[in-house]
C-alpha cells in the first residue's frame, strides 16, 4: 500500500476505534466528548471519517481519557502498518562541520536526526517536515521514535500533547 492508502485505512480504523470506545463508555456523544476533552463536532468528524489524518492529540485523548491504553489504540488503528524498527542500516557520514555539530550541539551524539531516520524508516522528507518545517507528527511516527529511542509506549505522545496542546476554539 502507498502512504495515501495507509492513511485511508488508519482514518477508517480510528473511526471504528472511537465508536467502540464511545459505545463501551455507554455515554451519549456529548458526554463522551467531554470525557475525552474534545468537542462533539470533532468526535463526529472523526467517526464520519472527515479528517485527513489521525491527529496525535485526538489519538492520545481518546485512548487515555476513555480509560484505554495506548497499546490497545495502536493495535486497533495501525493494523496494517509495520511498526518494527529497521536493523543494519548505515548512518550517512558527516562532514567535519557535521561531526562538530553532532559532538557539540546534539545530545552527546544520541538520538540524532540520522539515527531516527534510519531506525524508524520514516521518509526523509516527512521527517524533515516534522523536525524543521512545522509539520505535526502522526501517532505512528511518535510510536516508532519511542521504540527507536527506548522510550515507554505512549511516553513521547503524552509529552508532546502536554507540551503543545491544541488551543481550543469557542463553539457557538
Amino acid at each position: 500500500m502507498d502512504e495515501k492508502e495507509l492513511l485511508t485505512v488508519e482514518i477508517a480504523n480510528f473511526a471504528e476505534y472511537v465508536l467502540a470506545r464511545k459505545t463501551e463508555s455507554g455515554l451519549p456523544i456529548e458526554n463522551f466528548a467531554k470525557m475525552v476533552d474534545m468537542t462533539k463536532g470533532e468526535i463526529s468528524k472523526i467517526t464520519n471519517q472527515q479528517r485527513k489524518s489521525v491527529s496525535v492529540h485526538s489519538f492520545h485523548k481518546i485512548a487515555v481519557f476513555s480509560g484505554d491504553i495506548i497499546e490497545n489504540a495502536i493495535k486497533a488503528v495501525y493494523t496494517h502498518r509495520n511498526l518494527e524498527l529497521k536493523t543494519g542500516e548505515e548512518i550517512e557520514e558527516r562532514t567535519n562541520f557535521g561531526i562538530f555539530m553532532r559532538d557539540e550541539v546534539e545530545v552527546q551524539g544520541k538520538n540524532m536526526f540520522d539515527y531516527i531516520l534510519n531506525k524508524t524508516g520514516i521518509d526523509k522528507k516527512r521527517l524533515t517536515d516534522i523536525y524543521y518545517n512545522g509539520g505535526t507528527p502522526e501517532p505512528y511516527e511518535l510510536i516508532l521514535i519511542e521504540k527507536a529511542t527506548g522510550r515507554e509506549t505512549g511516553e513521547l505522545i503524552k509529552k508532546f500533547v502536554t507540551a503543545y496542546p491544541i488551543k481550543k476554539k469557542r463553539e457557538d
